[in-house]
């Protein structure tokens, strides 16, 4: 396959409600932690309780910021030299999508790909990405608990890094005959 056949761009789609539930019980418990006190008489420790509420409000923002109002664009997209214009190898790029803002997370060559790892939720396979020793980890994940996910080792900048995302059979299938082509562990 040619590098000029590797131009794909998928949306990670959200998988489950998993976050909205969380942010929502956490909000829940913070409203309850500060207003009870405050209806019901004689309550001790209130400064712990109003503390508690807000960890719960700090831990439901996170939450909503962290997966609610964020969504990931995964990419396997042609380099090329910005001198010359011509294609010199293919890349992984992840780009995080708040609001109107795009930011780009992650630019890695594919020539450094070390293994890529089909994970689900309840068999995370940790052994098979401690077997590389320490390594930079990286979880641009969509989906706060997705049943299936992918981490792909990979070495960048001198060292190791695990990056943890949500790709689609398509980006999946082209990744898949990369690594084929190079010869590297699945």
């Amino acid at each position: 396959m040619s590098d000029s056949e590797f131009d794909y761009t998928h949306r990670a789609a959200r998988t489950n409600k998993t976050d909205i539930v969380f942010s929502v019980v956490c909000y829940i418990s913070a409203a309850f932690l500060y207003l009870y006190p405050i209806f019901v008489k004689g309550v001790r420790f209130v400064p712990i309780l109003q503390f508690l509420a807000l960890v719960c409000l700090v831990a439901g923002i996170y939450i909503n910021q962290r997966y609610t109002w964020v969504y990931y664009v995964y990419g396997v997209i042609p380099s090329e030299n910005k001198n010359s214009g011509e294609v010199t190898g293919v890349s992984l790029v992840v780009y995080r999508i708040q609001g109107k803002r795009k930011t780009t997370l992650a630019k890695a060559d594919l020539c450094g790909i070390k293994a890529l790892i089909p994970c689900t939720h309840k068999d995370p396979h940790k052994a098979e990405v401690s077997g590389y020793g320490a390594a930079s980890r990286y979880d641009f994940r969509a989906t706060m608990c997705p049943a299936e996910y992918c981490r792909i080792v990979l070495e960048a900048d001198g060292g190791l890094a695990v990056i943890s995302f949500e790709p689609d059979k398509t980006l999946y299938s082209l990744l898949s005959k990369y690594l084929d082509e190079k010869g590297a562990e699945r």
